[in-house]
């Protein structure tokens, strides 16, 4: 019992990223800002226990699109989504990961798109046109740009399958970090400004990002997937939308619209959907 519930730590971890960057991000740190310095930061301690464990870290041309997507453009389409939209919502929209995945590789890898799969694209392309609808200043923008975010993962984890049979996880990942970081501080260089962390609370929020979500977390991960199997915790992943969209509640007292939770249960609905497709494919494989 208590070996299921392991992976749902780090996907708890991770769902506090979304919390704690919007508190870091509303109180005036760029987002571009807080990507170049949260990988800045990871990244160090990735190289360093690399290096210490004498796994292997690559720098090449196969790399650079799973590291533009992956590490520079994930974090900050999510980022600046949450500069404009609230946690709960950007969090919701990590739900697409799985289905933009599954489209991805139905076109790209020629694996197939079942009824299950399309019924998901459309309640989920739904869900995320009904969090748009908010009236609260730019919110619809969040909610875009943290949907563009999912699909930019989509793309990462597609263009990533090559490099991933050659690298273990950990050495992808420190690789992926270490050659993003020119291009995570050319994008944050017009808005680049440390003025904001002589808040405590900002510095804090930008350890804690750096050091739980973009470092331990990863760990904890990977020993789930070695506790309970890759398969088993994969279907984990689907909790992270829930746990930010809790989080944010809990926390930041935030509260969905009448649209937006029209639009939070279509999209839970979608994720429903592509996780029984997941363990269907599970069964029979």
């Amino acid at each position: 019992m208590i070996e299921a519930l392991v992976p749902l730590i780090p996907q708890f971890l991770w769902a506090t990223n979304f919390v704690v960057s919007k508190v870091v991000i509303s109180k005036g740190l760029h987002a571009m800002t807080l990507t170049a310095l949260r990988w800045a930061i990871a990244g160090a301690l990735l190289y360093a226990y690399s290096r210490l464990k004498g796994l292997r870290v690559v720098l090449s041309k196969e790399l650079l699109l799973p590291s533009l997507t992956g590490i520079t453009g994930f974090s900050a389409l999510t980022y600046l989504g949450l500069t404009y939209a609230k946690a709960s919502v950007v969090g919701l929209t990590m739900a697409l990961i799985p289905i933009f995945t599954s489209v991805l590789a139905a076109a790209f890898l020629k694996e197939r798109l079942t009824p299950l799969l399309i019924a998901s694209v459309a309640a989920g392309s739904t869900g995320v046109t009904l969090l748009t609808l908010d009236s609260s200043g730019l919110s619809w923008l969040g909610a875009l740009l943290g949907s563009l975010a999912a699909l930019d993962w989509a793309v990462y984890t597609v263009a990533s399958k090559k490099a991933m049979r050659e690298l273990s996880p950990i050495e992808s990942l420190t690789s992926n970090a270490l050659m993003a970081q020119p291009f995570n501080f050319l994008l944050a260089l017009p808005f680049f400004s440390l003025a904001p962390m002589a808040d405590p609370e900002v510095l804090a929020g930008l350890l804690y990002v750096s050091l739980v979500p973009g470092f331990l977390a990863y760990f904890l991960w990977l020993y789930s997937v070695n506790l309970v199997g890759a398969a088993r915790a994969g279907v984990y992943i689907n909790a992270l939308p829930l746990l930010t969209l809790a989080l944010a509640s809990a926390s930041l007292g935030e509260a969905l619209s009448g649209p937006q939770l029209a639009g939070a249960a279509l999209i839970l609905l979608a994720l429903a959907l592509v996780t029984l497709d997941y363990l269907k494919r599970l069964s029979t494989s």
